[in-house]
């Protein structure tokens, strides 16, 4: 029991690991093993501030602290692409070395484990409900009438990625939700219309009438 649930549980990490992807679980990752981080908010947080005082004073009133406030400015951009470029080396360094982590937990050791317990039967079947074709679901090297490791973790992955497919079948994407709402602004916008149009036409007929019976 505790073998087949450590393979489902460690299925189900591979194969969450493949849905979200290695860049995305990387630039997820990286924020808190990043050297710069702290500087780039404090650099920005300033910059966003200079942008602030300078657009509350006038170059033509008062241009000697404009253009102060200004080379502050200047000075703190240069600084922040100037960490932005180290900030990159060091993220392609980290990105490269997080896959092969990644790499390593999703492909060497599911092998190892798939190799070490290849003899060992994750659970055993009722005699007699597969038949004679019951020696596949121990193949390669389990015991007859029990269930292999690769046959379950097969099994599992299969099982998992059938349920990835409703749930994203039956949860709409961002994109969809963003088409939907354009869709209903363009039925609320096209039922306005239709009531203006009516509301003119109605207008202009009571115009028509009156003047008829003047």
């Amino acid at each position: 029991m505790e073998l087949m649930l450590w393979l489902l549980l460690s299925t189900l990490v591979i194969e969450v690991i493949s849905w979200v992807g290695s860049d995305a679980l990387a630039n997820l990752v990286y924020a808190p093993f990043s050297p710069t981080g702290k500087q780039n908010s404090s650099k920005k947080a300033e910059i966003l501030q200079l942008r602030a005082e300078l657009a509350a004073i006038s170059s033509q009133d008062e241009f000697s602290k404009w253009a102060r406030i200004r080379r502050k400015l200047d000075k703190a951009v240069q600084e922040l692409e100037t960490l932005n470029a180290g900030s990159s080396a060091h993220r392609k360094k980290f990105a490269s070395t997080f896959k092969s982590a990644l790499w390593v937990v999703t492909t060497v050791l599911p092998f190892i484990v798939s190799s070490w317990n290849r003899k060992a039967p994750v659970f055993w079947l009722p005699e007699g409900w597969f038949g004679p074709l019951g020696w596949w679901l121990s193949c390669p090297s389990a015991p007859a009438g029990a269930v292999a490791v690769t046959v379950w973790t097969m099994a599992c992955r299969r099982t998992l990625n059938q349920v990835k497919t409703a749930v994203v079948a039956f949860v709409p994407t961002p994109e969809e939700l963003t088409a939907q709402q354009l869709a209903e602004e363009q039925v609320k916008q096209a039922q306005q219309s239709e009531k203006k149009v009516k509301v003119g036409v109605t207008a202009a007929g009571g115009e028509e009438k009156v003047k008829d019976e003047l």
